[in-house]
């Protein structure tokens, strides 16, 4: 199975607009969410994948699941979900923390529509 993450400029190419999705912790909620993943990007800078989320009502936000190095693939600590795996325009709950004042997706759970 081949994954569904974009490189940067692709996913400009294709008309989408990450820079209005942002990532600072007081712009992003925290705790069980509901937000659709609208697209996901390689990481810039880390072994990462930019996940961009929308919410009814119109909040944006971005987060990044970084690489587990114990196990090779972007799966959170629970280890069910591989999130370069997760397909892009669902639905999810999300489980969103702070850890040293940046947030960070604990966990993910795709709702059916």
């Amino acid at each position: 199975m081949q994954n569904n993450v974009l490189a940067w400029g692709k996913a400009l190419q294709m008309g989408l607009r990450p820079k209005d999705f942002p990532y600072n912790a007081d712009l992003v909620p925290t705790g069980l969410v509901v937000a659709r993943l609208d697209f996901k990007i390689w990481a810039k800078k880390a072994m990462g994948i930019n996940g961009y989320f929308s919410q009814e009502g119109g909040l944006r936000f971005q987060l990044t699941v970084f690489l587990n190095k114990r196990l090779r693939n972007y799966t959170l600590n629970n280890g069910s979900l591989d999130f370069a795996f997760c397909p892009v325009d669902c639905r999810y709950e999300l489980k969103i923390g702070l850890r040293k004042g940046r947030p960070f997706l604990d966990s993910i759970r795709c709702l059916v529509d």
